[in-house]
């Protein structure tokens, strides 16, 4: 039986790290180890809750530091650095495990060819809100990776990036929706401002943006010389969790906010909040 460490990126989750961590535990019959990378929270709930949770071996290692990682420098340290085992499953904090099995079928996928580097879906690239263009990226708030073949020569490093449009591989990923102007889809979306820019021409048209699932994306598709494989999630699994989706960002009010964050806020932790009950509920 090959070996799996479940990997936890946490910031300031609150109870969505514990209904993580307590359904995975529910739900989870193929062995298992847990490491949380617990990223300087301020909530004053997630780190005593970790902490509990390592002392009764819920989870098996947690580690936090000084300095601020964001997600893709505490996927640096998971990915990169702490795991060990044969495959490593990516969650979010936010992920909530509905149903039995789940692993166990991600490992069955991979195992099904050797030359699979992960179990992952993805999202295509295309333009970025903020400017310039968004590479396609992994969705690695749920995946698999296996571990031999990403240490042989397909590591990368996790951090979000902006790079020159200019230079390869990106000239090649956007040729064919540059320049912006003669994209029907980027000309409509900016008639309807969903751009912060006053004219197509201030758009910085050779910025690109990478998320952290950007540089895997990057690597399968131009580095690869060995063929490596990264292949969707399995449709027995897509229903087997629940992703809530940018808790981290949303959990503590600030300022900045739109109302509509808060409607989020709310509605989101209402439902995790009542998961959890029923699941601690539940014998």
């Amino acid at each position: 039986m090959k070996s799996v460490t479940i990997l936890i990126p946490n910031y300031n989750s609150f109870e969505a790290i514990q209904l993580c961590i307590e359904s995975i535990r529910k739900h989870t019959k193929y062995p298992y180890r847990i490491i949380v990378y617990n990223d300087r929270c301020i909530n004053g709930v997630d780190t005593e809750y970790l902490n509990d949770c390592l002392e009764k071996g819920w989870i098996h290692e947690l580690y936090a530091g000084d300095v601020q990682q964001t997600h893709g420098g505490s996927l640096n340290i998971l990915v990169n650095d702490k795991c060990k085992t044969d495959y490593a499953a990516i969650i979010d904090c936010d992920i909530w495990i509905k149903r039995g099995g789940w692993l166990g079928d991600l490992i069955n996928e991979a195992e099904r060819d050797p030359m699979t580097l992960a179990i992952v879906d993805h999202k295509a690239g295309g333009f970025a809100f903020d400017g310039g263009y968004r590479t396609a990226f992994y969705l690695f708030w749920f995946g698999l990776i296996n571990m031999q073949n990403y240490n042989d020569g397909m590591q990368i490093d996790w951090m979000l990036s902006v790079e020159d449009r200019t230079k390869e591989p990106y000239l090649s990923e956007f040729a064919d929706i540059y320049p912006p102007e003669t994209n029907t889809y980027f000309t409509t979306l900016f008639k309807a401002g969903h751009f912060p820019f006053k004219s197509i021409e201030e758009w910085p048209r050779d910025r690109v943006v990478n998320d952290p699932g950007s540089q895997l994306y990057i690597k399968a598709k131009h580095d690869n010389p060995k063929g490596y494989k990264i292949v969707p999630l399995p449709p027995q699994v897509r229903g087997k969790f629940y992703h809530f989706e940018h808790i981290s960002m949303i959990s503590i009010p600030s300022p900045l906010h739109e109302p509509a964050v808060g409607i989020a806020r709310e509605t989101r932790f209402a439902m995790i909040k009542k998961e959890l009950a029923r699941l601690r509920a539940t014998p």
